[in-house]
């Protein structure tokens, strides 16, 4: 079900420094009755890599434990609905300021753990087609219910390639995604495999120097592998040639 990493998942190095331990955890959301079995418990280690200064977990959980049959819902939060709008807008802003000449309008979105589709569908009213990738079952039949397209699978470089054959994707989004990825370098790649070289990567994460300054331990658990910085996820990203250039 789990497994512990002795190195870095990033750069490989086996320098890793402990920053917090907090005992051994259930899973996130694994709620039971009180006569119900007792949930596996996990140990929940941060660690950072002493080389390239990454903030991850110790413990790798069997993505589909977690995956499968995912409990949060997008669209069940108004505040989110709110923010899928000003995302959008966020991101067309800088698409449209780029180098794409007149290609404005009527291009290809795809997004990575795209859950029930709230924030392509903002696309799709602005007239870009749009593509989904998830791999928990119950959020994709939700999505395709509604009219988002979105795919059943775990997103990595073979995906990207068999999505590139129909459509190259112009813009990829990211949203809280990559942090949860143990094969983060496929996940990357996959990125960089499924647009054209001007394609455009809207990638979104919780910022470790907010977790630390506002003490959100609440924001440690399994799911979560890696807690990035600017800079860690500028350098990842530059391993695989994609040139971070703006933050919002």
């Amino acid at each position: 079900m789990f497994e512990l990493i002795d190195s870095c998942r990033i750069c490989g190095s086996d320098s890793l420094d402990e920053v917090i331990d907090l005992g051994e955890q259930p899973l996130a959301n694994d709620l039971r009755l009180p006569l119900e079995e007792v949930p596996c418990l996990i140990p929940l280690v941060v660690v950072r890599c002493a080389t390239c200064f990454t903030i991850q977990l110790t413990a790798t959980v069997d993505p589909a434990v977690l995956f499968s049959d995912y409990v949060w819902v997008t669209g069940t939060g108004s505040s989110t609905r709110e923010f899928s709008d000003v995302f959008c807008s966020e991101v067309l802003d800088r698409w449209e300021t780029g180098q794409h000449g007149d290609r404005t309008s009527a291009g290809m979105v795809l997004e990575v753990a795209s859950n029930d589709g709230t924030f392509l569908r903002s696309f799709q009213d602005r007239g870009w087609r749009v593509l989904g990738v998830d791999p928990a079952k119950n959020v994709v039949a939700l999505a395709n219910s509604i009219g988002i397209p979105t795919r059943c699978d775990f997103f990595g470089v073979e995906v990207a390639k068999e999505i590139r054959c129909q459509s190259p994707a112009d813009i990829v989004v990211a949203r809280n995604v990559i942090p949860h990825v143990e094969a983060i370098h496929e996940v990357i790649e996959g990125i960089v495999s499924v647009m054209p070289d001007d394609g455009l990567a809207a990638i979104e994460f919780h910022y470790a120097e907010s977790i630390l300054n506002g003490l959100q331990y609440d924001s440690i658990y399994h799911e979560h592998l890696f807690y990035f910085s600017i800079e860690t996820l500028s350098s990842l990203c530059a391993q695989h040639g994609l040139v971070a250039f703006d933050v919002f």
